[in-house]
Order: structure tokens, then sequence, then C-alpha cells
């Protein structure tokens, strides 16, 4: 095992959608305007304990899927042995205490917040539970985690009433990137027995579903002023309409990959750190994945 295996273990890439929605919901509901150069010491304090937070939820995922992952050849850390079973024990309560603890100690209007990630982080992999066993439960423990507990964070956080109406279209929006990336899933899913949305639902059902929750994401983002979520649900529904008359693989892979990157660009335009922090994950993770697996990933086409 090699220092960069422990980052990269973490999984960097997943907190992009964290960040950015973070980032982006405070931006609508704080009034900040544009090129801002830092979102102040008590979003950063947030956005380093998110950080912590989900790639120890990252890791406690890798830990109960070492056999699916064996099979499916990814993700290939503790399939591999790169990372032995105790070490990645050991950096999961490491990250998740540090994210507590830093919480604690700095932020502590965000703890509870942070506990209700990290133990719906648990109930989305543990055996017993395995909400991502369940069509229904991996679409709402997703949604709620990245749609309503990171929106409530910053409610908590900034000492503000929740304003639920503004939450409602982030988490229709990450329902919706949910139900898209279970499509590409769906042959070796069936094959193997499990049941997602699109498993029950068929592709073409799961393409009708997306298109539904992305209409009412353009609806209740219109209705709450969030007309910067609205232009990124209204061009992901085209392309989602186009799937629904004419399935084509490159056009869903764009489908999937889309929102976050528009919700990206439209929260670096706010903040202007961000852009450089989401080129330096990006080209990190590239670089990384390239000596050390010989693959190219993230791959952005």
């Amino acid at each position: 095992m090699k220092f960069p295996d422990l980052i990269f273990f973490g999984r960097p890439i997943l907190i992009i959608p964290v960040w950015t929605v973070y980032l982006h919901y405070l931006s609508t509901t704080s009034s900040i305007g544009y090129l801002n150069v830092s979102p102040g010491r008590t979003a950063i304090i947030n956005l380093v304990t998110l950080t912590l937070i989900f790639k120890g939820t990252y890791v406690f995922n890798q830990i109960y899927d070492i056999e699916s992952d064996r099979i499916n050849d990814k993700l290939f850390f503790l399939p591999r042995g790169i990372i032995s079973l105790s070490t990645a024990w050991t950096y999961y309560i490491m990250l998740t205490l540090a994210g507590a603890a830093i919480t604690f100690l700095l932020c502590p209007e965000s703890i509870r917040a942070m506990v209700a990630i990290a133990g719906l982080g648990i109930c989305y992999s543990i055996p017993g539970v395995r909400l991502k066993d369940s069509p229904v439960g991996g679409l709402i423990a997703n949604a709620t985690a990245y749609g309503f507990l990171i929106p409530w964070m910053i409610s908590r956080s900034f000492s503000t009433e929740i304003p639920y109406l503004s939450i409602v279209p982030y988490f229709l929006a990450i329902a919706t990137g949910y139900i898209l990336t279970t499509i590409p899933d769906h042959d070796g899913d069936l094959a193997t027995g499990k049941r997602t949305l699109t498993v029950i639902l068929s592709p073409r059902g799961a393409i009708w579903l997306a298109l539904l929750t992305l209409l009412a994401t353009v609806a209740s983002s219109l209705w709450v002023g969030n007309y910067e979520m609205t232009i990124v649900a209204a061009v992901t529904a085209l392309f989602v309409t186009y799937l629904v008359f004419s399935f084509k693989y490159k056009v869903l892979m764009l489908a999937c990959k889309l929102p976050i990157l528009l919700l990206s660009l439209l929260a670096g335009a706010h903040f202007l750190f961000y852009p450089v922090l989401l080129l330096l994950t990006i080209i990190l993770t590239r670089i990384y994945y390239k000596r050390r697996f010989g693959i190219v990933y993230p791959e952005l086409s």
C-alpha cells in the first residue's frame, strides 16, 4: 500500500456532488452573488467535515461490497488486497471521528446533520438493513443524504429556519440522477438477481420515471425562484425526452453526467475557488488511476 492509495480509496470523485450541492444551495439561500473568492469560514469547515464523513461512508460501502466488486472487477483496493480489511476499518473510523470532532469543536450547530449523514451511510450498506439493495430504499437514501441533509446542514450552521420548499428541487434532482445511473447496470443487475429500479421498471420505465422527476424539479425550482436549477433540470429533460423515443447509450451517459456538471459550473460561478478544486480533483484522479491501474478514470465523455 502507498499513501495515495488511501486518498483515492475514499473516492474523491464522488465527493464532487457533495461539494456542488453544498455550495450551490448556499449561494441560492444566502442571496450570494457571483465571483466570490471564498464562501467563508463556517462553509469551509462544513466542506472539510462533509468530505471526511462522506469519504468514510464510501470506505464503509466498499468494506461490505468486496465480493461484488471482485466479480465486477472494480474498486480494486480491497478485492486485490491493495488495502487490507483491517486498514479499511481503521481508516473508516478515523475519517468519521475526525469529521465528528471538527464539527463538534468548530461548528457544533452542524453535529446533528453530520450524525444523520454518517448513520444513513451505515444503513445504506450494512447487512440486515442495506438500503442500497432496495429499489426504493436506495433512491430515498441517496436523495435524502445529498438532497436534504446537506441543505439542512446549511440551515443549522447559519442558524436559519429550514426553507423546506427550497430543498425540494435538490431532493428531486438527486433522485433523478440516481434513477438514471441505475439504467446502464440493468443487464448485469438482472443477471445477478439484483432488484434495482431499472430491473423492476425496465430501462424504458426508469427513463419515464426520470423524466417525471425532472419535470417536477423544473416546476419546484420555478416555484421557489431557483432559476439556475430550473435551467439545469430543463436541459437534462431534453436529453431524457430524447431517450424516451430513441435510446442511445451515449445520450444516456450524457444525461447522467450533465446535471452535476452544469450545477458544478454554476457553483463555480458563485465561488471562484471551486473550479480550481474541481480541476485538481479530476486531474489528480486521472493521473493516479492511469499510473496505478492503467485505466482512464473518470471518463469525461
